[in-house]
């Protein structure tokens, strides 16, 4: 008998990081999008932020009609360590999308990302697997 599960599978062992090259001149609200000198840490560890990760359902709908695969949720973490910025750049569906938006949206501030002794907004990329598992 099959048992529909949600398996969420980070494809790496780290969660996609970048920050942008630092400019004298810039504006202090960029984002980086290249490694900075102390990146983002999720408070707790990366163990407790992948635990977060399994209070996104696996939607009824999807998991009837066979969606599965791979999505990428995209996100800053701010000055202050807040969440913002939370978007899937690569979905299964929008309901879906939608539920892992407001998941990680919710989640508690992290440690943020220091550059040059300041703190700075970093963007992260996280890929998140949906899979149909059978139950053995």
């Amino acid at each position: 008998m099959k048992k529909f599960l949600l398996v969420l599978a980070i494809s790496t062992i780290s969660i996609s990081s970048f920050a942008q090259r630092s400019d004298p001149t810039s504006d202090n609200d960029k984002v980086y999008t290249e490694p900075v000198e102390v990146m983002p840490e999720f408070k707790g560890g990366m163990e407790k932020f992948y635990a977060h990760l399994h209070h996104i359902p696996y939607l009824f709908l999807d998991r009837m009609n066979g969606r599965e695969g791979k999505t990428i949720v995209v996100l800053v973490i701010e000055k202050d360590g807040a969440i913002s910025n939370v978007k899937v750049v690569h979905g299964i569906s929008k309901k879906e999308d939608d539920e892992m938006i407001r998941v990680i949206g919710k989640l508690q501030k992290w440690k943020p990302g220091m550059h040059d002794g300041k703190p700075v907004r970093v963007q992260y990329a996280i890929p998140i697997n949906f899979q149909i598992a059978d139950d053995l």
